[in-house]
């Protein structure tokens, strides 16, 4: 009996391992992604920032978006698009790196480095900077909701 008791709390603690790893392995998975989707966000609003593409911004842009300049500014949503149609946020270059994606579920953390050379409403924002922008997956698609900048002094 103690051994028909023991070999069954075995299968039993196997079994249990081999499906918390197996959970653990589909997270990862979607994780996985999810981090290469929000990898291929990051890349493609680089290049709608350095378009001029107000439209595709708009659409990776939740309607709530703040972001949080340098200079301590607050920008919402419209006053960004209505920049980068009207012309007067321009950016002649601009490179991003050091990407650092965290998915939390539906949610998920990006820090990471942008050089550029450009201008908002006639302020340089050029330089050398850090961010972290926070997306939300709502409707099945990533939408960023949040964004600050610090100038990374030399």
């Amino acid at each position: 009996m103690k051994l028909k008791l023991g070999t069954a709390l075995l299968i039993i603690g196997i079994s249990t391992v081999t499906c918390l790893c197996g959970a653990s392995s589909l997270n990862s998975s979607a994780d996985d992604k999810s981090k290469e989707e929000i990898r291929a966000l990051e890349n493609a609003r680089n290049q709608a920032i350095l378009r001029g593409d107000a439209a595709t911004l708009e659409r990776m842009t939740s309607d709530d978006y703040t972001f949080i300049t340098l200079r301590g500014e607050m920008r919402t949503k419209a006053e960004i698009v209505k920049g980068f149609s009207a012309g007067t946020f321009k950016y002649e270059s601009r490179e991003i790196s050091d990407l650092n994606i965290r998915v939390f579920r539906d949610a998920a953390v990006v820090t990471g480095r942008a050089l550029q050379h450009g201008a908002e409403n006639g302020k340089d924002y050029s330089g050398d900077y850090r961010f972290t922008r926070m997306y939300v997956k709502q409707g099945g698609r990533w939408l960023t909701v949040a964004l600050q900048t610090t100038r990374v002094e030399q």
